[in-house]
This record gives structure tokens, sequence and C-alpha cells, in this order.
């Protein structure tokens, strides 16, 4: 394969870039198929269409090197997953009687005339109340590219948010309690925008209003301060543990409505979850380790997952 596109050094070192996150084998053969029309839909182009087109590239590279395409299994769950987690973000509305809606109603209140310092935070508080909203309707209409757009959306706020509390939390143990808080919007928006455009096409009405009732089932017992229940014993790793199961053995089996329903769920009950694990452990440092080993066994399964799909499909005979 040649190492540099025909089009100029600039263009040579993009597509050198660009190729080294393509899986070894799908370089090797067809790294000249993707040279030749890189160097075809760049020549005579300019930068910006330049680093553009070298953008879509690195991005399929991504898919393909993570899971994530379209014909990959991680591809497929976030697909059939996606009206679940839109309407998931949609549940978790500040609910009378908690302490969001008291927060969401002093910051509207309180408009623009607060210190400058606040204005980022608060801003970002009735975007995370209103956007989620606005993302679940067009899910449910199937309007994805807005509601990918949306998710974007919802992951900057949540990150203003994060940003926000890293700065001006007094304390390890705030700034822990905010991120675990902001998780599932995190979780939520970040896998929206993961999951390949293409398979985003019929509306999930009824998918969209099961998520939206999940969202507002935690988001219910979340709000009280009888909540402890959930939160002490056992309870919390059983929260984190079940949906996890459920994403494994359901993507094992080629169920994918079971496992998207745990993956959709998972970004919810690990808001309850880490937080109470954290301090039952005596420590983020102690709880890092299983965090670590947790998500190099879920990585593993998933894999081994793939692999047993894509054999599967690949059999002879296999329909």
């Amino acid at each position: 394969m040649s190492a540099t596109a025909p089009g100029g050094h600039r263009a040579g070192v993009a597509l050198r870039t660009v190729l080294a996150l393509y899986p070894a084998g799908y370089r090797r053969d067809r790294g000249d198929e993707l040279a030749e029309v890189f160097a075809d839909s760049t020549a005579g182009a300019g930068r910006l269409a330049t680093a553009r087109e070298a953008l879509d590239l690195a991005g399929y590279g991504l898919r393909l090197r993570t899971g994530l395409s379209a014909t990959a299994l991680g591809g497929r769950l976030l697909a059939v997953a996606a009206p679940l987690l839109a309407g998931a973000l949609a549940g978790q509305v500040a609910l009378p009687g908690d302490l969001r809606f008291w927060r969401v109603g002093a910051v509207a209140r309180a408009g623009f005339d607060v210190p400058w310092q606040q204005l980022p935070d608060g801003l970002a508080l009735l975007g995370l109340t209103v956007v989620p909203v606005l993302l679940a309707v067009a899910a449910a209409f199937g309007a994805w590219r807005a509601a990918r757009t949306l998710a974007g959306v919802v992951v900057l706020l949540g990150a203003v948010q994060l940003a926000v509390a890293a700065f001006v939390a007094p304390t390890g143990w705030l700034l822990l309690l905010d991120a675990t808080s902001l998780l599932p919007y995190l979780a939520a928006g970040g896998m929206l925008l993961a999951v390949p455009a293409e398979l985003l096409e019929r509306p999930g009405r009824l998918l969209v209003a099961a998520g939206a009732g999940a969202g507002l089932l935690v988001t219910r017992a979340h709000g009280g301060y009888d909540t402890w229940r959930l939160m002490d014993g056992w309870l919390p790793p059983l929260l984190l543990l079940a949906p996890l199961l459920l994403v494994v053995l359901g993507a094992a089996r080629g169920r994918l409505l079971p496992a998207a329903v745990g993956l959709a769920v998972l970004p919810l009950t690990a808001w309850f979850s880490l937080f109470s694990l954290w301090e039952e452990v005596g420590g983020v440092w102690r709880l890092a380790p299983v965090a670590v080993f947790g998500a190099g066994a879920l990585w593993l399964a998933g894999r081994v997952s793939t692999v047993r799909q894509e054999g599967r499909r690949a059999a002879p005979g296999a329909r």
C-alpha cells in the first residue's frame, strides 16, 4: 500500500494518520482503495475539505476498531437501545419535591441576574431540563439527525456542569456526588452519538415511552431522603450488576432487545450505585481496581460475543 496519497505532503500525512486508526486486517485488504478514494475526494480541495474528509475516514476507522460499525454487534445494539436512551434522558426531569426541582426554579427566576461565575452552571442546568425532552420528541418522530445533534448538546451541557463542579467543589466527596448525578446524561448522550447513523431510520415511540418511564421511576426513587434503602448493603452492587448481566447475556445470545434494555438502564442504576459503593469500600482508590476489572471483563465478554455472532453469520448455511 502506498504510504502517501497523491495530492501533496499534507494530504499524505493526514491519510497515514487516519489509516493507523483502522484494524490491521482491514488496512491491509482495503488500504489502497481508501487511499485512492481519499486522493480523489481531496484533489484540489482546500485545508477545510481535506480535514473534513480525513475526519470522516477516521470516524469510520474508529467504529471498525471499537466494534461500533453498522454491521458489528456493538453498533446494532446501540441502534436498538437508542430510543430507550432518548426516553430515559427525558425521564430525568426535575420533579416537584426534590432538590433539583428547587434548583431549576431558583435559576429560572434569577435569570441573568447572577454573578458571572454562576452563569455557566445555571444555563447548563436549565439546558439539561429542556434539551432531553426535545431529544425524546425528535426520537419519537424518527428525526434522528436532530436527536443526535441534541445528544451532543446534552453531553456538552453535562461536561460544563462537571467542569464547574470540579472548579468549585470544596471536597472530592461533593465532586464525586455531582459526577455520578451527571453520569446518566454523559453516558446516554455519548451512546446516542456513537450509534451508526445508517441504522437510525424508524421512529420508536413505544421504546421512547418505555425509556421515559424508567427514567421517571429512577428520578422519583432518587428524589427523597428515604432512598437510603437503595444505597446500602447488597443493593448498590445488585443494581449495577443486573443490567450489566442483561447486556452481556443478551448480546451473547443475539437477543438485542433485552441487551438494549440493560444498556439503557445501566446509566440510571449507576447513578445510585457508584457513589454508594465508593462510600462503602472506603474511597475511590479502593473502588478503582474493581471498576477497571469489571470494565475489562465487560469488554472481553463483548468481544467474545461479537466474534461468536460474526462466526454464526459466516457459517455455511447461515441465514
